[in-house]
């Protein structure tokens, strides 16, 4: 069944690999998952953990679009007509994790960002930077000052504002702002009480944004215990969220780890790379999903929601 997966770190992997001199990096390590796990269309992160420059970014999503560019079964979205356009190519979503290279020219640093396709970026990962303050960042810090004018300009050009990693100052911080919000790779703090979880009543507030949650597959985010690090207990979040958010406003965002270095083994059962996503729809069809339930949830909603939000700026 067709998925569309809105959080993959490739752009860590390739700026990694690329600094080896290697290229073709989607083509030869990433394609044939993506064909057998059946993803569509995957949201490709360039992620920033706090300590880069803005050249470091500006490094990684360019190398990260000329991978896209080598690939001849990837294409690159900048547009609806470019999601929408069916002719069997992967469609990639370029989005940013995390701005920490942003210290200073604000809105002209994310208006380059946006220029090169970026449309969904979160301000920060778990770090504490100039614009806003993520999971580990103190507590007592949110939003900054030029965090607000990062909201302002992502507003103005119509990018959707990710939360992933946003502590509860900075998470409320922003609920103030008419902005699209989403959560791209989180799950429910009530079944897993992990600092990157969302508690209901944030769920909620997404919801009153009109926003998106996708569902994601790292095993301590399923669950505190390992042996309920499991697809059964991916989809009771799903189901959570689902009770909150309503049915069409919830999706994945699995993350998966295998291409991190020490990291091989870190993923939830049955869940292991992007090959294994098809396990995710045989584990709904047995827990008693209809098969559309199922494809809305795999890739219809996601699809449907980034189709609208497209809609709202002709100059994607």
């Amino acid at each position: 069944m067709e998925f569309f997966d809105l959080h993959a770190d490739i752009g860590y992997d390739v700026i990694q690999k690329r600094r080896k001199e290697e290229t073709h990096i989607i083509e030869k390590y990433h394609l044939k998952k993506f064909r057998e796990g059946e993803i569509s269309f995957v949201c490709m992160a360039c992620n920033f953990e706090g300590t880069e420059s803005w050249w470091d970014m500006q490094e990684m999503v360019l190398a990260l679009k000329e991978e896209i560019a080598l690939c001849d079964e990837v294409d690159l979205v900048l547009t609806k007509d470019d999601l929408l356009e069916n002719n069997s190519h992967i469609k990639a979503l370029l989005t940013v994790e995390g701005m920490c290279g942003i210290k200073d020219h604000v809105a002209e640093k994310i208006t380059w960002l946006y220029q090169q396709g970026v449309r969904i970026a979160s301000l920060c990962w778990n770090d504490e930077n100039e614009l806003a303050t993520g999971v580990k960042g103190n507590p007592l810090h949110g939003l900054k000052t030029q965090g607000k004018e990062a909201i302002e300009t992502m507003m103005k050009l119509n990018m959707v504002l990710d939360v992933s990693h946003a502590n509860e100052k900075t998470f409320w911080d922003i609920m103030e702002y008419p902005i699209q919000v989403m959560a791209t790779h989180s799950n429910a703090r009530a079944l897993c009480n992990h600092t990157r979880n969302l508690y209901d009543d944030a769920i909620l507030a997404i919801k009153q944004h009109h926003g998106f949650i996708g569902v994601v597959s790292a095993p301590s985010f399923v669950n505190t215990e390992n042996d309920k690090q499991d697809i059964v207990h991916i989809l009771e979040h799903v189901e959570h969220i689902q009770a909150l958010m309503g049915m069409d406003r919830v999706g994945f965002g699995l993350d998966y780890m295998d291409f991190y270095e020490g990291c091989e083994d870190f993923h939830t059962k049955d869940l292991e790379n992007a090959a294994k996503t098809q396990n995710l729809v045989c584990a709904m069809k047995e827990r008693g999903y209809t098969e559309q339930k199922t494809a809305m949830l795999c890739c219809g909603n996601a699809l449907r929601y980034l189709t609208e939000i497209y809609e709202k700026n002709t100059s994607w």
